[in-house]
């Protein structure tokens, strides 16, 4: 039985303004296609306005007052908030024709977790409002849902830094939470502009431009054509696109830094360093790899760079049909897209920070292991020396979100080839898995329209799990089977 009392009180609380929020976007989505003329389309976002306007609202008359929650409560709210927005968000896509309501759902749910994947085969001959509110859930999916509703509707306290936690930010780039979110939508807002202004400069019409720059640094990687970045055929695009995906993949606190202090302050951060060598190791890898597909060094270096700075950006786009790669290739792709960009970015995957926590952890290990009991080990992550109570604890944290990330996508392996094993093998199991969880969005053909009611709804819990990082999803299941204790 669903507890209720004071923690459902805290958690619908809430939610009831990022519903009033969610609600008044699609009015606004509703009154600019009606005043352009369609219609259809118009009904599908004032449905889902009047539903999450209207939902809201009796949330209001029973809470009409804000409560402040704990950290636990605020997981909780993301969790609801990631499964409840792309549901209200979904209507327009069943409205205008094209879905049916589970693949609206999944639609929706990969645009806000800023996955990438589709059910629309030709997103090209959908309505172009349809096509512009996919792109503004992947833009405002990139810095979250929860992100946008504290920022509208800040109040004092620790209520809106636990909320802010909730998913999976930590750092403060400025003392406050109101200076830190003012930065980092600034930031995100300047960067959506000149990466639209990049695009436009490859040639690419306005219209593509606008939506592609708000997926790419987003990370998101939808895109108005069914063959994504492919159906240009080119290449200045390409090129163009590679460092709006690493924009989007680094910390806004170093954006900030570095915006403030110059280019130098990019590289003082082990993460990015770290990420940087990631991003040139892989994709020389890659590239040497499928030269024995390609048979051209120019056509392999091309595919492989843009696709591995996709993975590991977590972004999605598309230049090239990666079903066709040899399982060496798709498994160096999928180790990018578990790894996944920095913390503190709009990326998923488990992070580069934890990567680096993971591995310090083992050198730690080691370290210990050579040294005598009673010796004081330095310990010193990206050049600063910390204590151990402090590498305990955040080794320890991403240790356990890695297992935890590991283990659900290992589960999800299992059952994604029980559903479709007979067409696929492992390798292309593995990929669509690794691109499902990490929010990427890159296919392998395993995941598109055809693939059954049951598969669909397996790669939404990963999108789901993958964008809260597994903790939220575990607190939600708990508070629903046993209420929280005081």
């Amino acid at each position: 039985m669903m507890p209720i009392g004071r923690d459902m009180a805290i958690i619908l609380s809430n939610l009831k303004g990022l519903f009033i929020i969610i609600g008044s976007i699609m009015l606004g989505m509703a009154a600019i296609s009606a005043y352009i003329g369609e219609t259809q389309v118009a009904d599908g976002f004032f449905y889902g306005a009047v539903l999450g306007i209207g939902l809201g609202m009796i949330l209001h008359s029973f809470y009409p007052a804000g409560i402040d929650p704990e950290l636990r409560h605020a997981m909780v709210i993301a969790a609801i908030a990631y499964l409840v927005v792309p549901g209200i968000s979904a209507i327009p896509y069943v409205v205008t024709g094209h879905m049916s309501p589970l693949d609206a759902f999944f639609e929706a749910i990969s645009g806000w977790t800023g996955s990438g994947f589709s059910m629309m085969p030709e997103p090209q001959s959908s309505h172009p409002m349809i096509l512009l509110w996919r792109s503004i859930t992947q833009w405002i999916g990139g810095l979250g849902v929860i992100l946008l509703m504290v920022t509208i509707l800040i109040r004092p306290g620790t209520s809106t830094y636990m909320l802010y936690q909730s998913e999976a930010r930590k750092d403060k780039i400025l003392p406050s939470i109101r200076s830190t979110l003012n930065v980092i939508w600034s930031l995100y807002l300047a960067l959506t502009i000149l990466a639209m202004l990049l695009l436009l400069a490859t040639g690419l019409p306005a219209w593509d431009a606008l939506n592609t720059a708000m997926t790419a640094i987003s990370t998101g990687g939808f895109s108005i054509y069914g063959e994504s970045i492919a159906a240009y055929h080119s290449l200045p695009l390409e090129l163009a696109l590679l460092p709006i995906m690493v924009a989007g993949a680094l910390p806004f606190a170093v954006m900030y830094r570095t915006a403030r202090k110059g280019v130098s302050k990019l590289f003082d951060d082990a993460q990015v360093k770290a990420f940087i060598f990631m991003i040139v190791a892989g994709a020389l890898l890659l590239s040497i790899e499928n030269y024995y597909y390609y048979g051209n060094i120019a056509e392999s270096i091309r595919y492989s760079v843009f696709q591995f700075i996709s993975a590991i950006t977590c972004t999605g786009f598309q230049s090239a049909d990666v079903s066709q790669w040899s399982q060496t290739a798709l498994l160096m792709m999928s180790i990018a897209m578990v790894i996944g960009g920095c913390a503190g970015s709009t990326a998923g995957g488990i992070k580069v920070a934890r990567a680096i926590f993971v591995g310090n952890e083992v050198k730690l290990w080691f370290t210990r292991m050579l040294h005598s009991k009673n010796s004081i080990v330095a310990i010193k992550i990206g050049g600063k020396r910390v204590t151990e109570d402090v590498v305990d604890q955040e080794m320890a944290e991403a240790s356990l979100i890695s297992f935890l990330w590991l283990i659900s996508a290992l589960v999800s392996v299992l059952l994604l080839s029980h559903i479709v094993g007979q067409r696929f093998d492992l390798s292309h199991i593995i990929f669509a898995v690794c691109s499902a969880q990490g929010n990427v969005g890159i296919t392998c053909g395993v995941i598109n329209q055809s693939l059954p009611a049951i598969g669909k709804l397996l790669v939404i819990m990963n999108m789901w799990v993958g964008r809260l990082e597994i903790i939220p999803v575990l607190v939600l299941v708990r508070y629903l089977l046993k209420g929280f204790k005081s």
